[in-house]
């Protein structure tokens, strides 16, 4: 399997399922309450900026967050450092990607080999059930076999017949066979033996189109550490990024009062997570006697009101993540162009093989907008958070503390 550098995409699978299940919900709006809807609608690319500013003034009603530029909070800056060794390991699986696999006739089973192989297990002269098969595939010190089982390979030459003479655990799950001596007859037919590609300029220059890089160009070993570790650099910077922005917001919201939530939008989140899982459930009805039944087994709900309260507690948990990130946003001047959003979607258009944005906005309405413009500004409030707090860190060799507060 080819190792893939894409630009990192937000959670659009949750995007698309929500925007899907929005489409389907009941469109009527609340008459009771005269407060502006904070809901998703069918908009344009070019009108979501607009909303992050109304939204905020809406969101303000419910919660108010105190000063937190400058908060400090803790990071172990060690964990987001890429080492020159990390990107020889990233470079080593690109190359086992690539490796070829033969199956050799000859030689000697050592560990770790995957073999291909006869057996027939015998109890006491006579073949038990389950324990004989033909052209078994089994990687040596896997531990899917019994213990004697599994050493008892290592060693073997290709094409012998070979007895094994093998005991039971008395914790076997099979009674009849538990602390039971047996023998194993094994022939191993064959040896897969896989081989990594040198990695060299001209493998480089080569093999640069399979890499799933299409913005800088490829020719030499060099060229390629050079874009992997700028790569690793790019993924541990947004790790690390989230990790000082999660920090930074169980700070925020320790102990924050939150009035209440938008109604509409809470349920509009609540209809979401009800739909999905009703759509999971009609797929595999034909397996269980009620919804009940399904949350029991599939997410592991005791009943249907254990799952009623976690999405009513999941819902609620995001949306005032989403308060605070759209006041975050509006009260900085943080924005979205619609070049943003519609970047965006031709990057999740490559990714799930859809032709181009505008094929996803056909399929799933054009609430898409706003929940792929969401996700974009929450990446960019991300990114301002961690950029205004100040920084302990926590590497053990490290007393230093890095202040990006503005």
């Amino acid at each position: 399997m080819v190792i893939y550098m894409k630009k990192k995409l937000f959670s659009v699978l949750l995007v698309a399922a929500m925007a899907a299940s929005l489409t389907a919900c009941d469109s009527k709006k609340k008459t009771s309450d005269k407060t502006p809807s904070t809901a998703n609608t069918a908009i344009s690319a070019e009108e979501y900026a607009g909303t992050v500013v109304s939204n905020a003034d809406i969101y303000k009603k419910y919660v108010t967050l105190t000063d937190w530029k400058g908060m400090s909070v803790d990071c172990n800056e060690s964990d987001y450092t890429v080492l020159d060794s990390d990107v020889e390991d990233y470079i080593q699986s690109i190359l086992q990607s690539f490796a070829t696999t033969e199956s050799v006739t000859s030689g000697t089973t050592k560990s770790g080999d995957t073999i291909k192989l006869d057996y027939s297990g015998k109890l006491d002269g006579t073949a038990f059930s389950g324990g004989t098969a033909t052209d078994a595939s089994y990687t040596i010190g896997s531990g899917r076999f019994i213990d004697d089982l599994d050493k008892g390979l290592e060693g073997l030459t290709v094409g012998v017949e070979t007895d094994i003479p093998c005991t039971f655990p008395e914790s076997y799950s099979n009674s009849d066979l538990a602390g039971k001596d047996v023998v194993f007859t094994v022939t191993v037919k064959s040896i897969e033996v896989s081989t990594t590609p040198e990695l060299t300029d001209e493998w480089v220059a080569e093999n640069a189109s399979k890499l799933g890089v299409d913005d800088v160009t490829l020719t030499t070993v060099d060229d390629l550490r050079d874009y992997v570790k700028t790569y690793l650099e790019s993924q541990a910077s947004s790790s690390r990024q989230s990790t000082i922005f999660d920090s930074a917001y169980a700070a925020m919201t320790d102990g924050l009062d939150v009035s209440d939530y938008p109604s509409e939008e809470l349920e509009d989140l609540l209809n979401t997570l009800n739909s999905n899982v009703d759509a999971e459930y009609e797929s595999y009805s034909s397996s269980y006697s009620s919804k009940e039944e399904y949350l029991k087994s599939a997410y592991q709900f005791d009943s249907l009101d254990a799952f009623n309260e976690y999405a009513e507690n999941y819902a609620k948990q995001y949306l005032l993540q989403k308060m605070i990130v759209t006041i975050i946003a509006a009260d900085n001047d943080i924005e979205v162009a619609a070049d943003d959003i519609t970047s965006t979607g031709e990057e999740l258009a490559s990714y799930y093989g859809y032709n181009d944005y505008q094929e996803i906005l056909d399929t799933y309405g054009e609430e898409m907008n706003s929940e792929i413009g969401y996700q974009v500004l929450y990446q960019k409030v991300v990114e301002f958070v961690s950029d205004n707090v100040t920084v302990n860190d926590t590497s053990s060799d490290s007393t230093e503390s890095t202040t990006s507060a503005q």
